[in-house]
């Protein structure tokens, strides 16, 4: 097992787990993980059988690097919502500022990333048994960070009063469920009605991020005021 760890770490071991990891993403998020085997992963990589399982042994396994990679990008997302603002400027800068961000910053990345949201939809319906015997579960530093950021800047004083775990998790699942079912929307109100709603997509669901985590409709219209001019 260490020589096959050391392998994966080559220039063309690490090509080809990056290769398995992005197939078996998307896999995970179309089927689920129990909807997907070893073998289909395989064959979506190009790769025999035996060379996927010996760079993960195990479904569960590369399930839970898909999950981390996702977390990665997440807190990635909450260190640049917080930027310099953590240590200089007043309250406002300092606490209402970075949960903006946040808000801003957690809208975009689901725009960007439909495949990873659907991922984090199933995670949260088709596991609870795998979720309850978990040690650890890859989404919780980011969950605990974003409600920490929310906490501190209620105590300051300065966002409104909200259960910080709940407001981070109601903007998740809201933006989460509107842009995956996005396709049934499209059949449910015809093309052009789906394209209106598109293009005020974007504010609304920002208006929506900022509202729930509690910052406050002064501060969000004077930034979005300041961008206009």
């Amino acid at each position: 097992m260490e020589i096959a760890t050391e392998r994966s770490h080559t220039p063309k071991g690490k090509s080809t787990r990056d290769r398995i990891l992005m197939v078996a993403e998307a896999l995970f998020a179309d089927h689920g993980i129990h909807g997907t085997r070893m073998r289909d992963i395989a064959a979506a990589a190009g790769l025999p059988l035996a060379s996927t399982i010996y760079h993960f042994a195990k479904k569960e396994q590369l399930y839970k690097q898909v999950l981390e990679g996702i977390a990665s990008e997440l807190l990635h997302e909450l260190d640049v919502a917080v930027g310099p603002a953590r240590i200089k400027g007043d309250l406002v800068e300092r606490f209402v500022a970075p949960v903006d961000a946040l808000a801003i910053s957690l809208v975009r990345w689901s725009q960007k990333n439909p495949s990873r949201v659907r991922l984090m939809l199933r995670e949260l319906l088709d596991n609870p048994t795998r979720v309850a015997r978990a040690a650890k579960l890859p989404l919780t530093p980011f969950l605990e960070r974003a409600a920490a950021m929310v906490t501190s800047g209620q105590r300051a004083g300065v966002l409104e009063s909200r259960t910080p775990e709940t407001a981070v998790l109601h903007v998740v699942g809201g933006l989460h469920y509107t842009i995956s079912a996005n396709p049934t929307l499209r059949r449910m109100v015809g093309v052009k009605r789906a394209e209106a709603i598109a293009e005020t997509y974007q504010r609304e669901a920002i208006a929506f991020a900022r509202h729930t985590l509690g910052v406050p409709a002064a501060y969000a219209r004077l930034k979005d005021a300041h961008h206009a001019s």
